[in-house]
Order: structure tokens, then C-alpha cells, then sequence
């Protein structure tokens, strides 16, 4: 019966010892977070551990390669109370690994979503997500005196609904 343990890793590490606890065979995994930042005018997509200097791997209880996961570059150690090693539930890894799949979708809005616009021209008021403009400005299609009308906002002011 194999369980998920709690390990300590080395600062930004994470990658790292993942990457050689997977070279050695051993199932391990660390959740990821994706942000989006603006880094002189551009959107970009940035991932860091969702718990830094932490990973999850998973052994067996009786006969697991505890000392080979000690030894992986980039690990200090399990997580311990008194002799027993900490162990994780299984359904939290699940539900861990679920909320990552999830969290592949942008967090801007895609062709035909509906959204509202927040800006001093137009307070509150229902569009549709058309396309990007560039990095920093969309496309959106509102309803203005019976006709659908274009217009570009910031995509600071778009908040998807």
C-alpha cells in the first residue's frame, strides 16, 4: 500500500528534486500556481510552487526507498512528528492535482465570453469578449442604442462574469 509523504525541499528546489526523485522512479509532485503579472507592458504567465520549498512523494509504507528520497539533490528531509514521517491523505493529492488541471485556463476571458467593463466611460455594462488588442488592450462588443458597437478597453477594467 503506497502513501503520499510530506518532504522538505532545498529553496526553489522544487523542480529540481521532482525531477530527480522522477529519474529514480519515484512518484512525486508539487502543486503549482499561475500568476499573471505586468513586466514592462506585458502580460506574462509566471508558475511558482503553490507551497514553496515543500513536495509531496508517494512510497510504500513498509519496503518505500526512504533513504534514497533523503539523498535526492535538491531535498533536506521528510517532514516528521516524533519517528513517523508525515504522512498525506490521499484525496488532497487528488483534490490538488483536479484544482491544477483546472487552473490551465487563462484567466482572460476567451472569443464570445460574457463580461462586464468597469471603466469611467462605461460603469458596469455587459459586453462580449471579442479578441486582444495587443498585450495590454481588448475587444469588446456591447449593446449601445440597439446596435453592437466595438470598443477597446484596458484589460485591467474587464472583469469576466
Amino acid at each position: 500500500m503506497k502513501s503520499w509523504y510530506l518532504v522538505i525541499c532545498k529553496p526553489r528546489q522544487e523542480a529540481r528534486a521532482q525531477l530527480n526523485l522522477q529519474n529514480q522512479g519515484i512518484e512525486a509532485f508539487y502543486p503549482k500556481l499561475s500568476t499573471e503579472k505586468l513586466v514592462r507592458g506585458r502580460r506574462s504567465v509566471k508558475q511558482t510552487a503553490l507551497f514553496p520549498n515543500y513536495l509531496f512523494v508517494c512510497l510504500a509504507a513498509e519496503n518505500g526507498n526512504f533513504s534514497a528520497v533523503k539523498n535526492t539533490r535538491g531535498i533536506s528531509g521528510f517532514v516528521a512528528y516524533g519517528a513517523q514521517y508525515q504522512r498525506v491523505p490521499n484525496e488532497l493529492i487528488a483534490q490538488l492535482k483536479a484544482e491544477r488541471l483546472d487552473s490551465h485556463e487563462s484567466h482572460m476571458p476567451q472569443a464570445g465570453d460574457r463580461v462586464t467593463v468597469n471603466n469611467e466611460s462605461f460603469k458596469n455594462i455587459a459586453a462580449i469578449y471579442k479578441e486582444p488588442d495587443g498585450d495590454m488592450r481588448s475587444i469588446l462588443l456591447i449593446q449601445l442604442l440597439n446596435k453592437q458597437i466595438e470598443i477597446t478597453v484596458n484589460n485591467q477594467e474587464i472583469d469576466k462574469i
